[in-house]
């Protein structure tokens, strides 16, 4: 595992202060945290490794991905600011986080998460937080399970919009060969698709990551 550059060492988790997002809730209603920062495609934590925090992103970007026994990767989410992630059912992480570009976290214990002092705002977020992801792991199965190749490229973009709150112009912080283990397809394809979005008007290429899109409406119909 790479070694995160945290604003306060791990080992301090408990005596770190409240994080500036929770200012606002009476310090001792907040649950144990620490802001943490992490370089490009450093890892936050690695499949295998003992869980105990989870965290809330601030900023940047990040990818949660598994490794099959083939050997290929799969990316189950990518997380933008404002979500939560790192939620397990047991003690254990089961798949791998990355920051793909620069990021800044916190991090909460997960047994101050449940304490009977937590205040009721924080916990109504986690609550909020945690169903928001269950529903983009349901559409993401769905785009994994029924839809062919543009379909899943047009409902990756969809989703980047509206998660982003775009007005048209998104700027995908993800490179093209982490969107083809994101959609279960290969590189070649990915690009391929891209291509063809760009050839019927839908999008326009304003460089590798730069998207514009053009027509909304057929990209929702597409992705539908």
């Amino acid at each position: 595992m790479l070694t995160p550059t945290p604003i306060i060492e791990r080992t301090r988790l408990d005596q770190a202060p409240p994080p500036t997002a929770f200012r606002s809730e009476p310090e001792s209603f907040l649950p144990s945290s620490v802001p943490m920062n992490f370089g490009r495609n450093t890892e936050i934590f690695a499949e295998g490794e003992k869980a105990g925090y989870v965290y809330k992103l601030v900023s940047g970007v990040i990818r949660v991905s598994k490794l099959l026994p083939d050997g290929r990767r799969q990316i189950s989410a990518f997380h933008l600011p404002g979500d939560m992630f790192g939620f397990e059912v047991d003690d254990v992480h089961h798949a791998s986080a990355e920051a793909i570009v620069p990021v800044k976290v916190v991090a909460f214990k997960w047994h101050s998460l449940l304490s009977a002092t937590a205040s009721s705002g924080f916990v109504h977020e986690l609550l909020n937080r945690t169903m928001i992801g269950l529903r983009q792991t349901q559409d993401h199965l769905l785009l994994l399970g029924r839809k062919n190749a543009l379909e899943r490229l047009a409902a990756f973009l969809v989703e980047m919009a509206r998660r982003s709150h775009s007005d048209g112009i998104l700027e995908l912080a993800m490179p093209r060969h982490d969107i083809a283990d994101y959609l279960g397809l290969t590189l070649e394809t990915v690009s391929r698709m891209f291509a063809e979005l760009k050839e019927t008007g839908v999008i326009k290429l304003e460089s590798a990551r730069r998207v514009n899109v053009c027509d909304m409406a057929k990209l929702e119909a597409l992705a539908a």
